[in-house]
């Protein structure tokens, strides 16, 4: 659905009534913008740092203030706006809002979504328009705080106040202004109503009205008209009847829209409780009754409303209106009660029939559980849910009378089955296939195919890798009235639901959608090759076990006898020993063993062995904890760069330590997000391993060290030689082992992530990288700030109190 808009240059564009549409046309109008083309078109770069003789900038002419609320700038005082409690401290806040009068822009910046200075703001409009959006959330929650949104759907001046068209206004002409307008008592002084340039705020509103604004008041009614075959209506224009009994509000009114190329009328907000009638042609809806904190639909055909979600009114009693014409339903209803007509004086009466219904897959008849459907019976619908079993038990229905089967649709239901109750149904189970429907999902970015490119559907529990054709589109088949999400790996983008009547579903993305697809492909494709490169080297040692196991077969019976037995203790006949049993490696063993005591000391057994590493932990109680032994894989020494040098390093799997746990002590260490730098060296594993097993039990999402050739995979720079290691900080309640934890968020825990690197410290860690937010300061006392590691803490340069034994 579009908007003509003709400007005051004289301008006219169209904008679709979204809230996209709407920051595009309200930024037209204050800065030229053109949203619709890239923002870095020159023309947008421009009005991105517009400036007005009032000192108000970017697209939307926004001022300090404006951006205070919304807690990006601090201001001269340095205060942050989301500090502070708007209810209790009322008194600093109006005081702060005298220093903005001047738009000068010296004050501090929060750093919020990445806007630290003034030039950000500026420069990066991408972030401006982060802030725009901010703003407008801003205004709807004054728009219920003044009670502003109860005028919704009054007639001032003949213009209609909408959500958006007043949201417009306040923005344009402040609150006070609209609150003028509104005759609203909320201010005891009188505001202007007309800007310098003598636009009456009434202009505004009516040039912004009709956008719907999404995600800002929660209860919005959306209605699209039909004609009696089914056909959209479009163009059609209809009379909205809003009864009223509100506060600010009362009475009847009556507001004239068109329908759009869909058939769909322009979104409407009123009060709770307002009674809403669509009438046109001289016929009559029924009653729709505006509910308070939810969004309804509801499609007329002929000006009957056919389908509704459960949302709607449906006690309403319908209104007088000409004969419409009858649903499937009732007409099969009227057929099978002529058949029976003659039949009617002599047939005893009807009686109720109790059964089973059970939806299964239309194409294997597996049964589906918890299903959701909806039975529409003598002209009223009710929803159902089935059971584990996919059944839902203790249908009652009229013998003669017809059932209609559907499920959840987008703005209407979706029939897919009906049958007539019979006595041959008692106690018995009908079982209902839901249909499997075959679609295409079409890709497209900035209105151009997107190719060959991998995403993922999120369909009943699993993420299923697609990929679209030459022509940007993908082949899918899924259960009728199934929700499904379409986004890239081990993230959904956005949700849509399996439409019977929908031979295609578009699917809108951005460039770094795109880039994020191509980026996780280069991903699994170096993640593969690391695996293939493991197997080789896994049946490598296959091999050359087995190759020992020959040769020692090879042996001969004489060469066995002549063998040392060491199994026990022995003495020559003076007493002294001749040979001794121990638990460290003899010096043949091709194990170095790393002993880890939880005070910090490491002894390495066997240094010189370039075969297995084994670590063990001994904890303060005196008991031995045995982490686990893998193999070592030999890589190249490299320096900064990744450029290669003389010598060799041992490096080991960490992922073939990645869990133990003994009581109440232990870890679990597992990687992040894709990433293949599985691999540290003996020394930095043993300070890691050491400093888990101090603690406690945890668990530490981690993305890594280096790469199994020993190089350090970029960005990073540092992670070479195993010697490095990325964490994710500790969070709050644990909510670091699902989700990323930034330091500027709430959910960081301080004190935990100073205790860890605290212990790691211990084991001997020398160097901590950390960032506080988006700042240029490290987050945690005595470590260093590196820029990009407010998500991540890095460790490395691991120079332990070691003992070689």
């Amino acid at each position: 659905m579009k908007k003509t808009i003709k400007f005051q240059d004289g301008s006219v564009q169209d904008f679709e009534l979204n809230r996209n549409g709407f920051i595009q046309a309200v930024s037209y109008k204050e800065s030229s913008a053109d949203l619709k083309l890239s923002l870095n078109h020159k023309s947008n770069i421009i009005a991105a740092a517009k400036k007005s003789s009032g000192g108000y900038r970017g697209f939307f002419q926004m001022g300090e203030s404006a951006l205070f609320e919304t807690g990006y700038y601090l201001g001269d005082l340095g205060v942050d706006f989301r500090k502070l409690n708007p209810e209790k401290e009322k008194q600093r806040i109006n005081t702060i809002r005298t220093t903005f009068d001047k738009n000068d822009w010296k004050g501090e910046w929060s750093g919020k979504n990445g806007i630290h200075s003034f030039n950000d703001f500026l420069t990066k409009p991408e972030l401006q328009l982060m802030a725009v959006s901010d703003w407008i959330n801003f205004l709807c929650k004054r728009m219920q705080i003044l009670n502003f949104n109860q005028y919704y759907g009054k007639i001032i001046n003949g213009v209609e106040v909408t959500e958006s068209g007043a949201i417009a206004g306040a923005h344009l002409m402040g609150e006070g202004g609209l609150a003028t307008f509104l005759g609203s008592p909320i201010f005891k002084t009188k505001s202007a109503v007309s800007d310098d340039n003598g636009t009456h705020i009434s202009s505004y509103l009516s040039m912004f009205s009709g956008f719907d604004l999404e995600s800002c008041c929660k209860r919005k009614i959306y209605i699209t008209l039909k004609d009696s075959s089914g056909l959209e209506l479009k163009n059609k224009e209809v009379t909205i009847i809003s009864k009223n009994n509100g506060k600010y509000i009362s009475g009847e009114t009556r507001v004239k829209v068109k329908s759009d190329e869909n058939g769909n009328l322009p979104v409407i907000v009123r009060n709770p409780n307002t009674e809403i009638k669509i009438v046109a042609d001289g016929k009559e809806s029924n009653s729709i009754i505006q509910k308070a904190n939810e969004k309804q639909k509801a499609t007329l055909s002929d000006f009957k409303v056919t389908s509704h979600s459960a949302t709607l009114e449906t006690d309403s009693t319908p209104q007088p209106r000409p004969q419409v014409n009858k649903t499937p339903q009732e007409v099969r209803n009227e057929q099978g009660q002529s058949s029976t007509s003659q039949e009617a004086n002599v047939t005893p009466a009807s009686k109720d029939v109790n059964f089973n219904i059970e939806i299964v897959e239309g194409d294997s008849g597996k049964a589906i559980s918890n299903m959701n459907f909806f039975l529409t019976y003598k002209g009223n619908i009710k929803k159902h849910t089935a059971d584990s079993r996919g059944i839902k038990q203790g249908i009652n229905a009229e013998e003669g009378q017809d059932i209609e089967v559907s499920v959840e649709g987008d703005g209407q239901k979706q029939v897919i089955h009906h049958f007539q109750v019979s006595a041959a149904l008692k106690n018995k189970t009908v079982k209902v296939k839901l249909p499997v429907h075959s679609f295409n999902i079409s890709v497209t970015q900035d209105d151009e195919i997107v190719p060959n490119t991998l995403f993922s559907l999120f369909y009943r529990g699993r993420e299923i890798p697609k990929r679209t054709n030459n022509r940007g589109v993908i082949n899918v088949r899924m259960l009728t009235g199934f929700v499904f999400g379409f986004g890239i790996k081990g993230k959904s983008l956005v949700l849509s639901r399996v439409e019977k009547s929908s031979s295609t579903t578009p699917f809108t993305v951005n460039g770094s959608a795109v880039q994020a697809s191509k980026l996780y492909e280069v991903a699994d494709a170096k993640r593969k090759q690391a695996e293939d490169l493991k197997k080789q080297q896994q049946q490598k040692e296959v091999q050359e076990k087995k190759a020992k196991e020959e040769a020692e077969k090879a042996k001969t019976e004489a060469d066995k006898k002549n063998q040392t037995k060491q199994n026990n203790t022995y003495t020559e006949s003076g007493g002294k020993p001749l040979t001794t049993v121990s638990n460290q490696s003899p010096p043949t063993s091709d194990t170095t063993r790393y002993h880890i005591y939880h005070d910090g000391k490491i002894k390495r057994e066997n240094k010189a062995a370039t075969g297995f590493a084994e670590f063990i932990y001994y904890d303060q109680n005196g008991k031995t904890h045995n982490l686990g032994k893998s193999k070592f894989v030999k890589a190249p020494m490299r320096k900064a760069g990744n450029e290669v040098i003389y010598g060799s390093c041992y490096l080991i799997d960490f992922t073939e330590h990645g869990s133990y746990k003994s009581g109440n002590i232990g870890y679990k260490w597992f990687m992040t997000g894709g990433n293949i730098r599985f691999y540290l060296n003996g020394i930095t594993m043993s300070g890691v391993l050491g400093t888990f097993m101090s603690l406690g039990y945890e668990e530490y999402p981690s993305s890594g060290g280096s790469l199994i050739d020993g190089s350090s995979q970029a960005p990073s720079v540092t992670h070479r030689n195993g010697e490095a290691c990325d964490f994710r900080y500790i969070g709050k309640k644990n909510a670091h082992r699902t989700n990323a934890i930034w330091t500027q968020n709430n959910d960081y825990d301080e004190q935990r992530n100073i205790t860890l690197v605290r212990e790691l410290r211990k084991f001997g860690f020398t160097v901590f990288y950390t960032q506080d937010g988006y700042s240029k300061k490290p987050k945690i006392s005595g470590t260093s700030y590196a820029n990009n590691h407010y998500h991540h803490l890095h460790i490395g340069a691991c120079l332990p109190k070691i003992e070689d034994i």
